[in-house]
């Protein structure tokens, strides 16, 4: 890893292509919608609101008591603090798409929540640097002009190519889907291996910390997503992710000398494998529920 950070010119590229890698998801998942189908996600008020609720509160909530319970390393906390209170991250949609999740919804739900990061933020890491020896605090414009333009502008550009070019919109997605792939691997093959080798320092608390601050999450998103699975899908998956950049960003900023790379990716790493366990238990469960109904013709 020294040898990639001591190298500007790799550090140059991985640069880019983080920074390009959300854009690229976004605009591509934009492609597939209509504004149509987008405005309709926006009248259900309620649901909304109940989004809210739960990311922007109950959910850094119970971070802040899991994390303080189990007694976190001071920097796998503050990781976990941060994306807590920072959702709306770009991989909802992939998330949400590939989990069968309500996408339209989805769309709706990462910009709304991008939209009032900036609200939120302060107020939170100020409550946290009370409660834990943290010093965390970011602005307002700074973390919006962090996020936004990489995540509202590509939707909405992916909505009006879709609407206005529908054929160069195909063609453009399928480049920028090559291309978020393509940056995907490449930053995997920088940092897996660091990740994993910090996994190998997580005690058993950071990784209990790590599984019960994720499990809420998804459990408390997917109530309220209401009756429909796959509101629920995407309302779990919307809570239960944080967006990396504002991890990188605040962190940067509270602690200019702290490599935080490692342990923000090891703790995607386990999120990941805490989303796809879960993920599987429930697919499975469905179907043994289903083999009975078919086998006797129900």
């Amino acid at each position: 890893m020294d040898w990639l950070l001591g190298n500007p010119a790799a550090m140059r590229l991985i640069a880019f292509l983080a920074h390009a890698l959300f854009p690229a998801v976004v605009f591509a998942i934009g492609t597939t919608l209509t504004f149509r189908e987008v405005a309709h996600q926006f009248r259900r008020t309620g649901l909304l609101l109940r989004t809210l609720v739960v990311a922007c509160v109950l959910v850094p909530l119970a971070t802040a008591a899991v994390v303080k319970l189990l007694h976190v390393p001071l920097l796998l906390g503050g990781v976990m603090l941060i994306a807590s209170v920072a959702p709306g991250d770009p991989f909802d949609l992939v998330e949400a798409k590939g989990k069968k999740g309500n996408l339209a919804l989805a769309s709706v739900l990462f910009p709304l929540l991008v939209l009032v990061m900036p609200f939120t933020v302060p107020v939170w890491l100020g409550l946290f640097s009370r409660w834990f020896p943290l010093h965390l605090a970011v602005s307002p414009p700074a973390i919006f002009l962090e996020i936004a333009p990489y995540t509202l502008l590509p939707l909405l550009l992916g909505l009006a190519c879709r609407a206005w070019i529908p054929s160069g919109a195909r063609a453009l997605a399928r480049v920028a889907d090559g291309f978020a792939r393509f940056a995907l691997v490449a930053l995997l093959a920088a940092f897996l291996w660091p990740a994993l080798t910090t996994l190998a320092r997580f005690d058993a608390p950071s990784f209990a910390a790590i599984f019960l601050s994720v499990t809420f999450s998804l459990w408390a998103g997917y109530r309220a997503g209401g009756p429909d699975r796959q509101d629920g899908i995407s309302m779990g998956v919307t809570a239960a992710l944080g967006n990396l950049a504002a991890i990188v960003l605040v962190t940067h900023a509270c602690y200019p000398g702290v490599h935080v790379w490692n342990t923000a990716l090891g703790y995607v790493v386990v999120r990941w494998v805490v989303f796809k366990g879960w993920y599987l238990f429930l697919r499975r469960r469905m179907a043994s529920r289903a083999t009975p109904s078919r086998a006797t013709g129900g």
